[in-house]
């Protein structure tokens, strides 16, 4: 039995997260529990109360005495890694952190297979994945990760709404707030870069006689992009659930490196370009790749 013992980031890091454990313990039966969803987990307790995946969710309302217990759930754990106690009776911790400069743990790895179906094992760290069996287990993650029916019933009519009088729709994740440190601000862009690579899009040959409808979904205020004869722009005060997945309603996404627009292109299979540098220009190319993948 495995436990997810560690809160990795916001909502599309710990749906991202959790997905690979996921499918890891469907093909390979074993029992998996979160222990820190409680403040996400109202948004899909329709689907999660019913859903016929292997995790299960120890708290589905957060209160100060769940945030207690799982403050003193993180800090063992982390103690414990520290000193490299890893080994209990009957119990196992395996943690892995890191980013971009170390290789995931493939959670298919014999060994913690083998843990996982016979031990108790808490995980904690980032870095777990599982690239062999999520296109298997594809709709499992849709039908796990399905909003609420009132955010649906909200992202359909924004939808409708937006596709009114336009060809297209493609999604603008404007990130801000903590990307302004993240990686020493590489990927954090100012509104005026954003406006000018809407306004480079919408000018490509592949959408040339194209009324494009952006949709614009960030964690920044009071942003106002003006409307153009090739464009038109939407930016909402809409719930950060109806931003995730609006977007994956879209026909394209632009945005920096994020698993917010990552897992909205995973889940509706919407091409996304990712700016990874603002100066790079943008070709008529860029939405030839497939999908993110988990």
């Amino acid at each position: 039995m495995v436990f997810i013992a560690s809160k990795e980031g916001q909502l599309a890091n710990r749906i991202f997260h959790a997905s690979c454990f996921i499918v890891n313990a469907q093909e390979n039966n074993y029992r998996l529990n979160h222990l820190f969803f409680d403040d996400y987990y109202p948004f899909f307790s329709e689907s999660l109360d019913k859903n016929q995946s292997p995790i299960r969710f120890l708290w589905k309302r957060s209160s100060r005495f769940v945030t207690l217990l799982q403050s003193l759930i993180g800090f063992v754990v982390k103690g414990l890694l520290k000193l490299k106690i890893t080994r209990l009776p009957f119990l196992e911790i395996v943690g892995y952190n890191g980013y971009q400069d170390i290789p995931p743990f493939d959670l298919n790895d014999e060994k913690f297979i083998r843990k996982a179906k016979s031990k108790l094992v808490f995980v904690s760290g980032w870095l777990f994945r599982d690239m062999k069996n999520q296109k298997k287990n594809r709709q499992l993650l849709l039908e796990t990760w399905q909003p609420n029916k009132e955010y649906r019933d909200s992202i359909e009519n924004y939808q409708q709404s937006y596709k009114k009088n336009h060809d297209l729709l493609i999604g603008v994740h404007v990130r801000g707030g903590d990307y302004k440190k993240f990686e020493g601000g590489k990927w954090y862009y100012t509104p005026d870069q954003y406006y000018e690579k809407m306004k480079e899009l919408a000018s490509l040959e592949i959408f040339r006689n194209k009324k494009i409808a952006y949709i614009v979904c960030s964690n920044e205020k009071d942003l106002f992009f003006q409307d153009t004869d090739k464009f038109s722009v939407f930016h909402d005060h809409r719930h950060f659930v109806e931003d995730l997945y609006l977007l994956s309603k879209c026909d394209y996404i632009i945005g920096p490196p994020s698993t917010f627009s990552g897992w909205a292109s995973f889940y509706g299979q919407v091409p996304l370009y990712m700016i990874n540098e603002i100066g790079t220009k943008i070709s008529d190319e860029i939405f030839t790749a497939k999908p993110v993948t988990l």
